[in-house]
C-alpha cells in the first residue's frame, strides 16, 4: 500500500510540474525520432566502420552525441513508455508488450499539448497502436499498418518510406510550434531490406535495414525543410533497444540485459543552443529523454525518474548515477526467471539464478562475481532500491490476456512470442536461468521449420525435449498440440491443450484448440464447454463462434446457432466460416435463397472453401438449375480433386440431369479411384459396371 501511495505522489508531482512550471523561454518545434531495435555499435557515429548511416551521423555532428546511453527494458512498448514519460517500468508497472500505459500519466505529448503545440505521431508497429496509451496528447496518431507477417494475418508493421510519407502528409497545414514523433521499425526481425539495400547488404541484412531506415530519416528532414519546419528545431533521435544477432545465444531481443540489448544511440540537436560536435560519455538512460527535452524548453519536469542531461551537453558535469534495467519477457513468455540489472561505471550487475557482474565497457564474457565480491554485494544492494512486481502487478499482466479489447493486438503479439508461461506465484529461484534456457527459443523455431517441411518425428522429439526441461513453456505445448491435431493424434493433442489451459486459462486459443480436439474425439459436451470458455475470454473470437455454431448445427440445435451467428455478424465479426455456418442454418431451415447468399459471401472471404461451392451446387439442383449445380461442383473439385462425394455427385448430375452417360462414367471412375475400398466404393462400383455394360438407366 505504501509503495502505491508513493507512486501516486510521483505522478501528481509530474502533473504539477507540467502545469505549474515557468513558461518556456522559447517555443521551438520538437522532432522525436525513435529507431526500433537499433544497436549502438551498428551506427556510424559510434565508430562502426561498415555502417551506412549518414543521416544519423550528421545529426550527431550537429549537436550532442551520447556514447553510453542505456535502455531500461529491451522491449518496444515499455521502452517507448519510458521515453515518453521519463518514468521507469518499475514506476509505470509496464514491463512487457501488450499492456497499456496507466491513465493519468503525463507524457511529452500531453505536456506540450497544454503549451499550445500541435502534436503529431506516426508509428510503424502494432505494438505501439493507439489503444496502448501513448496516443494521449496527440492531435494525430497515425498507427495504420500495411505489412502482414509472412504467415498471414492482420498487418503488423509498415516500411520506413510509408512512415516518412505519412508524417510529411500530416504536416501540410500545421500552424504554431510542432511536436512530431516518428517511429521506424525496419531493423526489427525479419531483416528484409528493399533494394538497393538488399543487394548491398546481402550478407548483413540487419545493417541493410538500418541503412534503409537512415535514408528515410534523411528524406524526413528534407521534407521538413521544404515545409519550413526544420530551422531552429529541437531534435532527439534514439533507439528503444538493440538486437542480439546471436550473441550470448540470443537471436533477437527481450530476454537478456547485455550490452547489445541495452546500449543505444542517443542524439540531441538544437542549433544555436547545443554546441555542434558535442560528445557525451557519461552514463545515462532513456528515462532522461523527457526531462531533458522539457528542461531545454524551460518546462519544469519534477517527479520523473530520469533527470535532465542539459548540463552534460553544455560542458558541465552531473553526479554519477546508476541505471536500472529489467526483462520479464522470458518469465511471461516461457516461465523462465526474470532478469534485473544495475549498470554503473564501470560495472554491470545482473540479478539471475546465477548472478553476473562485468566491466561492461570491456566486454561481457568474463563473470567477475567471484573475483570482486565486495563490488557485487554493493550493486546487489543498489538493485534492491527498485521494486519487483507484487502479486497484483503480476495479475495485471495476466489480465492483459483476458481483456477482449486486446484481442486483435494480442493475436499479433502471439506471433512474436508474447505469451505468458509462468504463474504469478512462481519463485524466481525455482525457474530456469535464461542463460541455460536461451537455446530453447532456437529449438522452437527449428521445430516449426521442420513441421512446415513435413519432418514431424524430429519436430515432436525436439518439442518433447523442450517440455521435459521447461514444462511451463506454453508455446511448446501449443505448437506440439497443433502438430498432433493436424496429424489426427487426438488424445496426445488433447493432453497438450489441457496442460496449456491449466497454465493459461485466459488464452482463448488454448480453449479453442482443446475444444477442437474434443470435437474430433466425439466428446461434443466437452467441446461445447471449451468453445464457450474461449468466448468468455474473447467474445469477438470468430473461430470460436464458428466452431460452436458448427457443433450446434451438427446437433440440429438451429435455434441456438442462428442468434449466435447473426449476433456476431451484426457486430461486424465477418469471416468465411461464420457465413458458411449461417448458410447451413438457413439451408436446414428451408430458406434456400438466404442460404445461397450466405454461401456466396463465405466464398467472397475464402474462394477455396469447397464446402460452400458444394452447398451452392446442392441448392441449385434443388431449385432446378442443373447446369449451375454442375458448375459449382466442378469448382469444388478444382479445389479438392479427389473428393469422392463431389466426383460421384457430378456423375449423378450428368447421368440424371443431363442424360450424359459417357461423361457420368468418367466422374464415377474418378470417384472410385479416389477411395476404392471405402464405405461408398461398392455402390459406386456397381454404377460403373452398369454404365460400362451399356446401361443408361437412372441411378440415385
Amino acid at each position: 500500500m505504501k509503495s502505491s501511495r508513493i507512486i501516486a505522489l510521483l505522478l501528481a508531482l509530474v502533473c504539477l510540474g507540467a502545469a505549474a512550471g515557468a513558461p518556456p523561454a522559447s517555443t521551438p518545434s520538437v522532432i522525436l525520432v525513435t529507431l526500433d531495435t537499433t544497436r549502438f555499435d551498428h551506427v556510424g557515429y559510434a565508430g562502426c566502420s561498415f555502417a551506412e548511416t549518414p543521416a544519423i551521423d550528421q545529426l550527431a555532428k550537429s549537436g550532442a552525441a551520447f556514447f553510453e546511453a542505456q535502455s531500461h527494458v529491451p522491449l518496444t512498448l515499455p521502452s517507448h513508455a519510458t521515453i515518453m514519460t521519463g518514468l521507469l517500468p518499475t514506476t509505470l508497472n509496464l514491463r512487457v508488450n501488450g499492456l497499456k500505459l496507466k491513465e493519468g500519466v503525463p507524457t511529452i505529448a500531453t505536456i506540450l499539448k497544454q503549451r499550445g503545440y500541435a502534436t503529431v505521431a506516426v508509428v510503424a508497429s502494432t505494438i505501439l497502436a493507439s489503444d496502448r496509451g501513448l496516443a494521449r496528447g496527440f492531435d494525430v496518431y497515425d498507427d495504420h499498418m500495411t505489412m502482414a507477417p509472412r504467415g498471414g494475418g492482420p498487418p503488423e508493421e509498415r516500411r520506413a518510406e510509408e512512415v516518412t510519407a505519412a508524417a510529411l502528409s500530416h504536416l501540410q497545414n500545421v500552424k504554431g510550434p510542432l511536436f512530431l514523433w516518428v517511429h521506424y521499425y525496419d531493423p526489427h526481425y525479419e531483416y528484409i531490406p528493399p533494394e538497393p539495400f538488399a543487394s548491398r547488404f546481402k550478407e548483413r541484412p540487419y545493417d541493410g535495414e538500418i541503412a534503409y531506415m537512415d535514408s528515410q530519416i534523411a528524406a524526413l528532414f528534407q521534407g521538413l525543410k521544404r515545409l519550413g519546419l526544420a530551422d531552429g528545431t529541437l531534435v532527439a533521435v534514439m533507439a528503444d533497444h538493440g538486437e542480439g544477432l546471436g550473441e550470448h545465444g540470443e537471436k533477437q531481443h527481450g530476454i537478456f540485459l547485455y550490452d547489445y540489448a541495452l546500449r543505444v544511440p542517443l542524439i540531441i540537436s538544437w542549433p544555436g543552443h547545443i554546441p555542434e560536435g558535442t560528445k557525451v560519455h557519461a552514463l545515462c538512460g532513456l528515462s532522461d529523454v523527457a526531462p531533458t527535452l522539457l528542461d531545454l524548453l524551460g518546462i519544469n519536469a519534477k517527479g520523473m525518474d530520469g533527470r535532465s542531461l542539459a548540463p552534460l551537453m553544455l560542458g558541465k558535469s552531473l553526479p554519477p548515477r546508476d541505471i536500472y534495467a529489467e526483462s520479464y519477457q522470458g518469465f511471461f513468455t516461457y516461465g523462465w526467471s526474470p532478469l534485473r540489472a544495475i549498470v554503473s561505471e564501470p560495472y554491470k550487475y545482473i540479478e539471475a539464478p546465477r548472478p553476473e557482474m562485468y566491466r561492461w565497457l570491456q566486454g561481457e564474457s568474463e563473470n567477475l562475481l567471484a573475483s570482486e565480491p565486495a563490488e557485487a554485494k554493493k550493486l546487489e544492494a543498489a538493485l534492491g532500491r527498485y521494486p519487483k512486481p507484487d502479486p497484483a502487478e503480476y495479475q495485471k499482466v495476466e489480465e492483459m490476456l483476458k481483456d477482449p479489447s486486446n484481442a486483435e493486438a494480442l493475436r499479433a503479439l502471439v506471433s512474436l512470442g508474447y505469451l505468458s508461461g509462468a504463474s504469478p506465484g512462481s519463485a524466481p529461484k525455482s525457474l530456469l536461468d535464461p542463460k541455460d534456457a536461451i537455446g530453447i527459443e532456437a529449438e522452437l523455431a527449428q521445430s516449426q521449420e521442420e513441421l512446415a517441411a513435413g519432418d514431424f518425428n524430429h519436430a515432436e522429439s525436439m518439442l518433447l525435449g523442450i517440455l521435459k526441461r521447461n514444462p511451463q513453456n506454453v508455446p511448446a505445448l501449443s505448437i506440439l498440440g497443433g502438430a498432433y491435431l493436424g496429424r489426427g493424434k487426438l488424445e496426445k493433442a488433447k493432453a497438450c491443450f489441457i496442460e496449456e489451459v491449466r497454465l493459461k486459462p485466459q488464452m482463448d486459443s488454448a480453449h479453442l484448440n482443446l475444444g477442437t480436439a474434443y470435437k474430433r474425439l466425439g466428446d461434443a459436451a466437452s467441446a461445447e464447454k471449451e468453445y464457450k470458455a474461449a468466448l468468455a475470454v474473447n467474445p469477438a473470437m470468430r473461430e470460436a463462434i464458428a466452431s460452436l455454431a458448427e457443433l450446434l448445427v451438427s446437433q440440429n440445435r438451429l435455434a441456438e446457432a442462428k442468434p449466435l451467428l447473426e449476433g456476431a455478424l451484426s457486430r461486424g465479426l465477418e469471416s468465411a466460416d461464420l457465413f458458411f455456418e449461417l448458410g447451413m442454418v438457413q439451408a436446414s431451415g428451408g430458406d434456400l435463397d438466404k442460404a445461397r447468399f450466405s454461401f456466396t459471401k463465405a466464398l467472397s472471404f475464402d474462394p477455396t472453401k469447397h464446402e460452400a461451392c458444394a452447398n451452392l451446387g446442392r441448392i441449385a439442383f434443388q431449385q432446378g438449375r442443373v447446369d449451375e449445380a454442375i458448375m459449382q461442383f466442378q469448382r469444388a473439385i478444382r479445389i479438392q480433386p479427389n473428393n469422392q462425394d463431389y466426383l460421384a455427385t457430378l456423375g449423378s448430375l450428368y447421368l440424371n440431369g443431363k442424360n450424359d452417360g459417357a461423361t457420368a462414367l468418367g466422374y464415377f471412375r474418378r470417384a472410385l479411384a479416389a477411395d476404392p475400398y471405402g464405405p461408398k466404393a461398392a455402390g459406386i462400383r456397381d454404377i460403373v459396371q452398369g454404365l460400362e455394360g451399356g446401361s443408361s438407366g437412372q441411378h440415385p
